[in-house]
Parts: C-alpha cells; sequence; structure tokens
C-alpha cells in the first residue's frame, strides 16, 4: 500500500477524544491512502489503542496502514498532520489543581484553564508541547497540528514560541453548545432556524471565555430579539446557559462557552462565598473522583474492543478535525473556530495573545476571518486573562520560581482574595505535591517538605486524602472580601 498522506496522533491513549477521532480516519476517504502513526508515552495504552483502530480499519475496509510508537521524533518524521490530546499527569495531577486551592479559599469548578488549577496544568503540558514544536520545526515544518489539550491558550502561545510561523492550532467545542443554545431561544421566540449552521455568526476572546459579538439569519441582526427577551430566557429550567443569559443582560452580549468555564474567568460571580450556590447551574467544586471513574469506565470498554468484542464502525461525526485536514489539504476556506495569534484579529486585545476566532485554511496556513468589532466593555473584562497567558507561558518555559509566583499573583481568582502572602504560599505547595509533572530542573528549588511546614499557610498530605477530607477548606477568606461578590440570593430570577 502507497501511504502519501502521514498523520500522527500524540496521546492517542486520551479516553475522551481517542475513539472519535478514530472512526472519523476510517471514514477519511480523501484523504486515503494514508499511514496513521499513533502516539503514547504509555505502552499498554498504545497498544490497546493501536489493537483497536486496526480492527475499525479492517472493519471499514479504510486504506489506511496504522503504526505506532512511544517515541514521537519518529511519528513526527514526515507528518502531514499532527493531533495532539495530552494530558500530563491527569486525575492525580488534578486532584491537587483543585484541592489545594480549596484549602486556600480558591473554589474552582474546572480548573484546566484559569485560576491557580490552569496555571498549574500549563506548568505542566506547555514544556512537552514545546518540545513537540521543537520536533515539528525540524522533522515536519510545514505540517499543522490540531491541539485538544487544555489550556489551548498557553500551549498554542507555548508551542509558537519556538517559531510564530509554525502552524500549531487550538480547537475547542465550547461554540457548538452555546450556539444550540441560542438557535433554541431563537426559535422559541418565532424565527425557525432549522441549524445553528445557518446563522452568520461574529465571536472573539480567549478560550473558554470568548463572546459573540453578531448573530444575523438572511441578514437580519438577531441580538435585539435576544436582547429584548433575556428575562425569559435566565429563568430556570427555561434555557440552557442561564449564568451566561445574565451576563447578556448585564453586558448585552453572550458569552457562548459554558456557564461553569466562564465563571472561572470572573470571580465575583465564583468565590470563596458564593461557590454553592445553585442558580445558574454553575457547578460547585470539579469532582476529579468522578472524571477519573469516567476514564477507568472507558477504559473497561476499550479492554471489551482490544480482546474481541464488535469495535465501532467509520463516521464523519465529531470534532470536525478531520473535515479540517481535508481543507487544509484542497485549499478549502471554510470557517472553523479557532485558537491564534492576535495579528490584529481582535484590536482591543493585546498583539500575539491567543484568541479565539472564526479561522480558515489559506495555502496551508491557519489565518483569521476578518478583524472583529470587540465591544469595549467586553475587552476590558477579556483583557487580563489575555494579559496572563504572558505570564503563564513564561513562568512554563524558564526556569525561575519568581515567574511562577508572579503568574499566580496575577491571576484574577488569586487577586480576588487580597492576600499575595497566601498566593505565595500556595503557589509553594501547589510545587512541591505537583513536582513529579514539572519540569525536572526546577526540583533544585522547590521546596522540601520540611521548608513547607516552616510557611504560614501549608497543607499536609493527609489534609488532601479523600474528597471529603480535601475539600475541607483551611484557611477561609477574610469576611470583608464578601463585599465585592455578587451574592445569589440577592437576586430575583
Amino acid at each position: 500500500m502507497a501511504n502519501d498522506f502521514k498523520v500522527a496522533y500524540i496521546g492517542a491513549g486520551s479516553f475522551r477524544f481517542s475513539i472519535g477521532l478514530f472512526r472519523n480516519f476510517c471514514a477519511a476517504k480523501e484523504l486515503f491512502p494514508m499511514e496513521v502513526c499513533l502516539v503514547d508515552i504509555d505502552p499498554k495504552s498504545l497498544k490497546t489503542m493501536t489493537t483497536i483502530l486496526e480492527k475499525m480499519v479492517k472493519k471499514a475496509k479504510a486504506d489506511v496502514k496504522v503504526t505506532s510508537t512511544t517515541k514521537q521524533r519518529e511519528a513526527l518524521t514526515n507528518a502531514d498532520f499532527v493531533y495532539k490530546s495530552i494530558s500530563v499527569g491527569i486525575q492525580e495531577s488534578e486532584w491537587f489543581d483543585i484541592h489545594l486551592p480549596q484549602k486556600y479559599g480558591i473554589p474552582q469548578n474546572t480548573g484546566d484553564t484559569c485560576g491557580p488549577g490552569g496555571l498549574f496544568r500549563s506548568l505542566r503540558c506547555v514544556p512537552p508541547v514545546y518540545s513537540i514544536a521543537k520536533d515539528m520545526q525540524e522533522l515536519c515544518p510545514k505540517a499543522v497540528l490540531l491541539n485538544y489539550t487544555n489550556p489551548q491558550a498557553t500551549i498554542v502561545m507555548g508551542a509558537r514560541r519556538v517559531n510564530s510561523d509554525l502552524q500549531y492550532v487550538g480547537l475547542c467545542h465550547e461554540l457548538f453548545g452555546g450556539m444550540g443554545t441560542v438557535k433554541k431561544a431563537l426559535n422559541q421566540q418565532g424565527k425557525r432556524i432549522p441549524r445553528w449552521q445557518d446563522l452568520d455568526i461574529l465571536y472573539g476572546g480567549v478560550n473558554h471565555y470568548a463572546w459573540l459579538t453578531s448573530v444575523k439569519y438572511k441578514g437580519e441582526e438577531l441580538y435585539p430579539v435576544l436582547r429584548n427577551n433575556v428575562d425569559v430566557f435566565m429563568k430556570p429550567s427555561t434555557m440552557d446557559h442561564e449564568f451566561n443569559w445574565y451576563l447578556m443582560k448585564k453586558h448585552g452580549y453572550f458569552p457562548y462557552p459554558g456557564s461553569r468555564h466562564v465563571a472561572e474567568f470572573m470571580p465575583q460571580y465564583y468565590n470563596f462565598f458564593n461557590h454553592d450556590a445553585k442558580p445558574f447551574s454553575i457547578t460547585r467544586l470539579r469532582n476529579v473522583d468522578q472524571v477519573h471513574k469516567e476514564r477507568t469506565g472507558a477504559y473497561f470498554v476499550f479492554h471489551l474492543w482490544e480482546h474481541g468484542w464488535p469495535v465501532l464502525g467509520a463516521s464523519k461525526r465529531g470534532e470536525l478535525a478531520i473535515e479540517m485536514t481535508i481543507d487544509w489539504k484542497n485549499n478549502n476556506p471554510t470557517p472553523y473556530v479557532v485558537n491564534l495569534p492576535n495579528k490584529g484579529y481582535i484590536p482591543n486585545l493585546p498583539e500575539d495573545a491567543i484568541v479565539e476566532i472564526p479561522g480558515h485554511f489559506k495555502d496551508g496556513k491557519m489565518v483569521g476571518e476578518r478583524m472583529i468589532d470587540f465591544p469595549n466593555e467586553i475587552a476590558d473584562l477579556v483583557r487580563v486573562h489575555a494579559e496572563q497567558q504572558f505570564l503563564t507561558v513564561d513562568a512554563a518555559l524558564g526556569n525561575s520560581p519568581e515567574n511562577v509566583i508572579k503568574a499566580m499573583k496575577h491571576d484574577p481568582m488569586c487577586q480576588f482574595i487580597e492576600d499575595d502572602d497566601r498566593i505565595e504560599d500556595l503557589t509553594w505547595n501547589m510545587l512541591y505535591y505537583e513536582q513529579k509533572w514539572l519540569p525536572p530542573e526546577w526540583k533544585d528549588w522547590i521546596p522540601s517538605i520540611e521548608e513547607l511546614k516552616r510557611r504560614k499557610h501549608w497543607v499536609d498530605e493527609k489534609e488532601l486524602k479523600g474528597k471529603k477530607q480535601a475539600r475541607i477548606n483551611k484557611y477561609p477568606v477574610d469576611a470583608r472580601i464578601k463585599s465585592k461578590a455578587f451574592m445569589y440570593g440577592e437576586v430575583s430570577l
């Protein structure tokens, strides 16, 4: 078999993205003949996923050759296209991302993009991403990489530090759910829109904190319909994204990611004093145990497929990565939601910050669709998070505790509690407990347990065992900070 088109999939053991992408590979006749090289650092997971894909290829009679390796350089050599879905430390590290900040009065309902959890996820993921980008620069400089890993913005920025023109592109599906809700709201008001994809939309911001700036149907701007009926959409059980509708009522525009993501970017709404509130459907605290159970359950099924159960068939449905690959190959200007460096696309956000915008392929490169008229009021909300990206990547790619502490203190969730000493102590605690997933050269300055115990605010390992114990807040926030918090009970919905 002549394999003219080579794709590499780094992080093929992903329990969320792998199977859907495998099914897409088997249906991508436009890319045949194709070699798919799977990469994972876990040989057992790699063997399981390789067997599953081989069975899918056989079932679909697809013109696909499956190879696998634990060595990313081998996979990247002469690759035409690359997909990535790695998670450094998986749920073991996420446990500390969520429960250490909780000890200090900073709750996180997701912790994968912003806040202390998002910062440390970047510190774990950006260094290996930088390594991937260096290998791409050497081994497949014209290839495109589509990134599934959070946090999107800092990962894309970190990779492009190798070469600003490297085609390292971030993907996210949050737009799909948000626009589904918008379509439902418009149809409730009699607009009869068949699919949300039939709407002409503009949007922008940063990943997980992006805003719909225009929504048209057959030339008619429909924001007036949304604004005039926002009180209806805010009512519980009437519409999804209740919190987002509240924000639209206040600011005039709709943030389309899920409410749990948006809330973490706005600590006045999600904080120590009100994180147990139920209105707006904001998740209380990320349930890391549940995610671990989901992973375990998925792998139980994967092993059944590996050892004899019938595998799923080919499918074109999924995350749109294959459609993007086909459009790249054929130079089709189809628009997609992407995360790219800001090259004037949103003029009132920092240049070269990673922004989420509509983009399309042009001559092998992903470019933004157009300049976005981003409302100044919304830009003011987003800007601090765009600025945070630069500090986070500097910390991840440096070898300096000062850079890590600086990035932590700049984060809005940390700033909200107005206690720099506590934030610094939280930083040292997270460095100590997550050190095995951080760059090895950092061990020279990461504190020992004896040094950690001498700090004013420290957390013993036994206080992090078990969900009930781990969720106990050890250092409550000064009660005076409550005056800054939006209290849900004071609002009539």
